[in-house]
């Protein structure tokens, strides 16, 4: 996986990533570059990056 942003939900104190279409992620990458440049990046991982879609081409 490479590094990028990502999207979360949070609900009674849990997060969920929030799964994109390939549009919906250009738009949230866009709109980071644009709001947060430069991003500061903190050390502090949440855990290991699993892609809940698979192959899923949908």
């Amino acid at each position: 996986m490479k590094d990028q942003p990502v999207l979360f939900y949070c609900k009674d104190g849990i997060l969920y990533p929030v799964a994109l279409t390939a549009e919906q992620h250009q738009i949230l990458e866009t709109t980071v570059k644009l709001l947060f440049a430069p991003l500061t990046i903190v050390n502090k991982p949440q855990g290991e990056a699993v892609n809940l879609l698979g192959k899923y081409d949908g």
